[in-house]
């Protein structure tokens, strides 16, 4: 009987979410599963399901005006292996890119990209505010803690990027080794 192969690029992407819900969880945040993995009737959909939603509510509470009141930011989480090759794909696909079609349905949505080819003084994680994405344009990630509205401190990104360093690395490692 054959067996199909571990899909590595899933696992990675699966702590890519995970080190991106700790990173906000650490700034205050309470985080909820969003996305249709999370959702039962997602799951119990026939066929491939084409619809977009993202992966987190992030809510904090807004402490100096008003306790009890939060502000609310929708994330999205994608383990990319070369981001680079990604974005220029998707600004080549031009209408069609599924950025797009997150913004039109998700404006205020910001997409947090988790990648270990980050490139030179680059984080692996990294961000697109897609309030501010415009069609057609170069498409310019950010250090996740320059996105202002999430106020999250440098060192708390800096410390999961090691660890996802290493945890990509060992499964890089492991991959090589499969037959």
């Amino acid at each position: 009987m054959p067996t199909r192969p571990i899909d590595l690029n899933d696992i990675k992407g699966r702590i890519a979410e995970a080190l991106v819900e700790s990173i906000f969880r650490r700034a205050k945040f309470q985080m909820t599963r969003f996305g249709r993995e999370s959702d039962l009737r997602g799951m119990l959909k026939a066929g491939r399901d084409e619809s977009f939603t993202p992966d987190f509510l992030a809510m904090k509470e807004v402490v100096a005006d008003s306790p009890g009141v939060y502000e609310t930011h929708m994330v999205e989480v994608k383990y990319r292996s070369n981001l680079v090759k990604y974005l220029a794909l998707e600004k080549k696909r031009g209408k069609a890119s599924e950025l797009i079609q997150a913004k039109q349905k998700w404006p205020h949505l910001c997409l947090v990209f988790v990648t270990e080819n980050a490139g030179e003084k680059r984080s692996c994680f990294q961000a697109l505010d897609l309030s501010a994405f415009e069609p057609g344009k170069f498409l310019r990630t950010v250090d996740l803690y320059e996105i202002r509205r999430f106020d999250l401190f440098p060192h708390n990104v800096q410390q999961h990027e090691e660890l996802a360093r290493k945890l990509f690395g060992l499964l890089s490692e492991i991959k090589a080794s499969i037959p």
